[in-house]
């Protein structure tokens, strides 16, 4: 396995987890300020995730 193909591979699993977490978070929350900030905040880093995993994916040229 190549290196662009791997790093693809870790920042869509580092998307999921961040999204996962985040959706969990946000459902549960039961409207605390600060559990709605913090899944906000995961759910943007999974965001910002999923783009880097894109980047990566359109480098490996697949």
């Amino acid at each position: 396995m190549n290196n662009t193909r791997r790093a693809t591979l870790i920042w869509s699993l580092g998307a999921v987890v961040f999204s996962l977490i985040g959706v969990y978070i946000a459902l549960n929350s039961n409207g605390a300020w600060y559990s709605i900030v913090s899944a906000v905040i995961l759910l943007l880093a999974g965001a910002a995730f999923a783009a880097r995993a894109v980047l990566s994916l359109r480098a490996t040229g697949a």
